[in-house]
């Protein structure tokens, strides 16, 4: 049977009719001309129209470049003024530039040496080094735990998050909080807008950087280790702000050694190195309330899901916000992650993304390489994040391996000393502090999983439960628990 031939060009008339008149075959080419030139009129129209708007477009576009070019300029002026005038250093050091009402804008600068060595491999363990390919990735990270705090902005490149195009000063900022927010978001908006129409004119004249300012040539200067032609534009759409982190980590540190002793060791009972316990400060910063949108709780941010599976949850009670206890299941789940993926790297991003997600990139780039993940993966939920999770892990060891020098002002503070206790039946917390002669004060502080609202209820911990109590607690009455289980 032959195959219908759907390109065959359809009859005009019906077999067996008979050919046009010569008088009909000029009244329909006469009408067919009309009405092609009708459509072609039209259409010229619509080009004409959208000729007039690209051109006015062209025209208001160099205006607005000329002014961004001129305020750029003129930081990039200020700058080199300040930059000559200052002692050189080995580091990368904030130069300030400019002061607009409440803010302060600065460019970071490095000099070549500093350039060179931001990309350099690093070991920091024995079990975490940095390789060459992540460095620059791993410094960002580093600065924004151990420079920059929560009043610093920083204006950088998602794609090339190395690439630090300024950062704003808020401090000066005073308004209550949501207004303050908005005057932020408002001054940096313009400052982002800024930028990006520079990008885009210097990926414009991308093949005549002759013809770049000097301010951007400053850019250029920063973007060189990138082999990419078109770096600028992809930088004019993947711009992105960060906010500083240093006195998050601060905070944290004046909490964490409480319960990090405890923590090390279950990572250690379950296999997993004892670095990635630091995980908590890039999850919370060791804050024992936090809480995530999507449910995540505690200082390992750990999902209902996998707390349901570890850990005991149920009303009044969630031992997700247990530090200790909340470190068995987050060991737990990064020993599972690195027995499916093969790799601490990845089973550290699987942490944040989702160990399917992991097992399906590392085939789709067919590597285990973290790197090659970042570079070649394209996964729609494999973004900024998940990107950077490994490389914020680094930096935030890194930083807090120098904790004594970056972090001067944080008190030091002694582990937790309390013995944990098994119930051999339930019992209510009140029942617990008048059997042990302990303060129900101490109870909560020790206990931070049982909520305030099942001790002030009198609601019983089932049997099994383990409770800590302070260590030294009159143990003469021991009907109610027994000294073991964790």
């Amino acid at each position: 049977m032959q195959s219908p031939n759907y390109h065959r060009t359809p009859r005009l008339s019906p077999p067996g009719s008979s050919l046009l008149t010569p008088i009909a075959k000029l009244f329909l080419a006469c009408s067919l001309g009309f009405f092609m030139g009708a459509v072609a009129a039209k259409a010229t129209l619509k080009t004409k129209r959208s000729h007039s708007q690209l051109l006015a477009k062209r025209k208001a576009a160099p205006k607005a470049i000329a002014e961004v070019s001129q305020q750029a300029d003129r930081d990039h002026s200020v700058f080199s003024s300040k930059l000559s005038e200052a002692p050189e250093s080995s580091n990368c050091v904030n130069v300030p530039i400019r002061e607009q009402g409440p803010f302060t804008v600065s460019y970071m600068h490095c000099n070549p040496q500093a350039f060179e060595r931001d990309g350099e491999a690093v070991e920091i363990t024995k079990n975490f080094k940095v390789p060459s390919e992540l460095a620059r990735r791993f410094n960002f990270w580093r600065r924004i735990y151990s420079v920059w705090s929560k009043e610093h902005y920083v204006l950088h490149i998602a794609e090339y998050p190395e690439v630090i195009l300024s950062v704003y000063d808020t401090s000066r900022l005073s308004a209550p909080p949501m207004a303050k927010d908005r005057e932020i978001k408002k001054f940096v908006k313009g400052e982002r807008d800024s930028f990006k129409k520079l990008l885009l004119t210097m990926h414009q004249n991308r093949d005549h950087e002759e013809r770049f300012t000097a301010a951007m040539q400053r850019i250029a200067s920063n973007m060189r280790h990138i082999n990419d032609r078109s770096k600028y534009l992809v930088a004019a759409t993947n711009l992105r702000v960060q906010r500083g982190q240093r006195d998050f980590i601060a905070t944290g540190l004046a909490v964490a050694p409480k319960y990090l002793p405890s923590i090390e060791a279950e990572f250690e009972r379950q296999g997993v190195p004892v670095e990635i316990t630091r995980l908590a400060f890039v999850e919370s910063s060791f804050n024992l309330k936090a809480q995530s949108k999507v449910g995540a709780s505690g200082v390992y941010q750990i999902m209902p899901a996998t707390g349901n599976q570890y850990l005991r949850m149920f009303d009044g009670v969630d031992e997700r916000n247990d530090p200790i206890k909340a470190s068995r299941a987050a060991a737990k789940l990064l020993r599972l992650n690195y027995d499916l993926t093969g790799a601490w790297p990845l089973a550290i991003t699987a942490y944040n993304h989702g160990v399917g997600g992991i097992r399906r990139a590392t085939q789709a780039v067919n590597s285990r390489d973290i790197v090659e993940l970042i570079d070649r993966y394209d996964g729609n939920q494999f973004g900024f994040a998940s990107k950077n999770f490994y490389a914020s892990f680094l930096g935030v060891l890194a930083t807090l391996q120098q904790a004594d020098r970056i972090f001067p002002e944080v008190a030091k503070v002694a582990p937790l000393d309390f013995t944990p206790l098994r119930l051999s039946k339930p019992a209510s917390v009140k029942e617990i502090c008048r059997k042990y002669t302990i303060s129900v004060t101490d109870i909560a502080q020790l206990n931070p999983d049982i909520s305030f609202r099942m001790i002030r209820s009198g609601g019983k911990l089932p049997t099994g439960y383990v409770i800590k109590l302070p260590a030294g607690a009159n143990m003469t009455g021991r009907a109610l628990a027994s000294t073991s289980g964790r």
